[in-house]
């Protein structure tokens, strides 16, 4: 009895171990679309230059916006971190 119990458990974890998928990485593409999606004119410089278009004037009432705009940019056309992903491949 003992060793059925032990046969049938034995099975169950090589089952359920082999029926695991493996985990795929999907950084690169993510940070690929985030770059096309994101990066507006699909430069540093053009994004920054969008963002000072639509807040020529940073006052008080719109720093929280303008301040977040110039940050999504600087985050979002990051060319140096998508380039280390590409070499790191």
């Amino acid at each position: 009895m003992k060793r059925f119990f032990l046969l049938m458990l034995l099975s169950f974890v090589v089952f359920f171990s082999t029926s695991c998928q493996k985990r795929e990485d999907k950084t690169l593409e993510r940070n690929l679309f985030t770059f096309l999606v994101s990066c507006t004119g699909g430069s540093l410089t053009a994004c920054n230059a969008d963002c000072a278009a639509k807040y020529p004037d940073i006052t008080g009432e719109n720093y929280t916006v303008a301040s977040t705009c110039f940050s999504n940019c600087s985050t979002n056309c990051s060319l140096s971190s998508t380039l280390l992903l590409l070499t790191n491949k």
